[in-house]
């Protein structure tokens, strides 16, 4: 039996702050099994097709159609996870060992490559990835329209569901926050999607740093801090100079509308769900489904909203097991069981006495992974995963190009060899298998039923990072580097060498902030756009710096009139 979340607040050493992160992580992943199960069952019977059972209490053995209506039906092990743990472990490897979050490899690696052994996933985070897998599309400017899905109005809760690492890794100040933001602004550019984001981060932030769950006042307090979000938004060079006008433009509506808007729906959403309990817990929490609308079309998968219901169900099962609370999500069928239950483990591991006895698929790379994300918090160094080099990065545009052979077996690329530890499931051309990964996670790998592909060298990682003393973003010279990292400072007309740009910046990125702090001078332009088509000589990349560099220069040209 789990014992029951203690309510009282206490402060943390170190060693209790350790602990306290790798339950979270567990129980967020614990939560991610168990909801999955249930996730668009269409009700009792659906569940007792897939499991056995009308109901669920645990993780166990199941079974589930992979890659829609033409994919196989997989055997899926107790506890195995679904794309809420699979990107949140994304963003894990994408943190440095120095803290900094390295969201290029993230968006250009980590994204494009996940939906190859995704499950699970919803339809506009596989958007962004194919979106992503463009050469000219950078991570700040990934504003697509495909298919139905679109950038501008994509509030899902794919990225709240995701940014704890963030969490684990740092400190709650503003840098913690501004990665969040970075991090959602990947793939999700409506305000339910990012805003969303940063509640949930604030919700688990709490619960680490004081040992208790929020409750209603602390949710209020979350929804006005969203003030700080376009603050938060400035202090990035990136999304200042080139995300925020293209938003803006597309939105029809300043930043600061947009956030206003979403904190009028979620301060009433807060309203609603912080009347005096019944006592019946179970009951409360999905009258708090109903009220905000999660048990609607509309709403099921809002961040925002999503993120509410993970806070109220911790609230609400506070003096209780946690075990019990993620059941209890896991089993209201009209809501977005797997991701309700995975956000509200992250909240509830942080102040749980004990880990979950249940199943859990990669228990003990969850758990090394978020013991180093822990001690980047403390300040001690650690090593970092290191990705292919971004210049010779060739993102796949189909889910089967993600696997192919070596001289020495099987290789994912972005992420390295893999060993087949499964039987084969084929459909049509393709197949599916579980694999292990050289890190100690496994995925159900998809890729062609013929593999002649070789992959190349320029695809595959390098060897692991070691740690290093301090946080300073000289740590990514040895990480994926865009374009140019080597490159010295473009000299100006006057042969001056200008100032160095803001550290955080490499590759393309570096480029245009050089252009930008020159106030965009023509004969810096030129020579700019002459030295990047020599280096690279890709019609591709040029566009890329040309339409950033026009968009950057209206943007400030329209402040102006402004």
């Amino acid at each position: 039996m789990n014992a029951a979340i203690p309510s009282t607040e206490r402060s943390r050493s170190s060693a209790d702050r350790t602990e306290a992160v790798v339950r979270s992580a567990l129980w967020a992943a614990a939560g991610d099994a168990l909801g999955w199960i249930t996730e668009l069952s269409r009700g009792e019977a659906g569940v007792a097709h897939r499991t056995g059972s009308k109901t669920v209490s645990e993780p166990v053995d199941w079974q589930r159609m992979i890659g829609g209506r033409l994919g196989p039906r997989v055997h899926l092990p107790a506890g195995t996870y679904s794309d809420d743990t699979q990107l949140r472990l994304s963003v894990s490897r994408s943190i440095r060992g120095d803290g900094n979050f390295d969201v290029e490899a993230f968006a250009k690696v980590e994204v494009t490559i996940w939906p190859s052994y995704a499950l699970g996933a919803g339809l506009g985070t596989k958007a962004a990835a194919a979106h992503l897998a463009r050469r000219s599309v950078n991570w700040f400017s990934n504003f697509f329209d495909s298919a139905g899905q679109t950038y501008i109005n994509g509030g899902g809760n794919g990225a709240a569901m995701r940014i704890q690492p963030h969490v684990w890794a740092g400190s709650g100040s503003d840098d913690t926050m501004i990665d969040v933001l970075r991090n959602a602004i990947v793939t999700h550019g409506h305000p339910h999607g990012f805003c969303g984001a940063v509640f949930h981060a604030r919700c688990v932030s709490h619960a680490l740093i004081h040992g208790a769950v929020p409750g209603p006042e602390d949710w209020a307090r979350f929804v006005k801090e969203f003030d700080d979000i376009p603050r938060l938004i400035s202090a990035d060079s990136q999304l200042a100079a080139f995300w925020l006008s293209a938003w803006e433009g597309a939105g029809g509506r300043s930043l600061q509308q947009a956030i206003a808007e979403l904190q009028n729906e979620a301060i009433k959403d807060v309203r609603v769900v912080s009347g005096k309990p019944s006592g019946a817990p179970d009951r409360d929490y999905l009258a708090a489904l109903d009220r905000t609308g999660c048990l609607s079309q509309r709403f099921r998968g809002s961040g925002q909203k999503t993120a509410l219901a993970a806070a109220v169900l911790c609230w609400l099962f506070r003096d209780r097991p946690l075990a019990e609370a993620l059941v209890v999500a896991a089993n209201a069928l009209d809501s977005d069981t797997d991701t309700i239950a995975t956000m509200a483990g992250a909240i509830g591991g942080c102040v749980s006495p004990l880990e979950p006895d249940w199943s859990v698929q990669d228990r003990d790379y969850i758990t090394r992974e978020a013991r180093r994300l822990a001690a980047i918090s403390a300040g001690t160094p650690q090593d970092s995963f290191t990705y292919p080099d971004l210049v010779h990065w060739t993102p796949p545009t189909k889910q089967t190009a993600v696997v192919g052979v070596t001289a020495r077996g099987l290789a994912m690329i972005g992420l390295g060899e893999i060993e087949p530890i499964g039987p084969e499931y084929p459909a049509g051309d393709a197949v599916w298998q579980w694999c292990m990964l050289p890190f100690g996670q496994t995925v159900l790998a998809k890729r062609k039923a013929s593999l002649k592909d070789e992959v190349k060298p320029s695809q595959l990682p390098g060897t692991r990072q070691a740690a290093r003393p301090n946080r300073v973003v000289e740590a990514q010279e040895s990480r994926t580097r865009n374009l140019f990292d080597q490159q010295p400072p473009l000299q100006r007309p006057s042969e001056q060498t200008r100032p160095s740009p803001v550290k955080e910046l490499s590759g393309l990125d570096y480029w245009t902030d050089i252009v930008i702090q020159g106030e965009f001078e023509d004969r810096l332009i030129g020579r700019t756009f002459n030295r990047i088509l020599e280096e690279t000589q890709s019609a591709d990349v040029v566009v890329a710096f040309a339409a950033i560099i026009a968009k950057a220069k209206l943007a400030r040209e329209r402040r102006r009139r402004g």
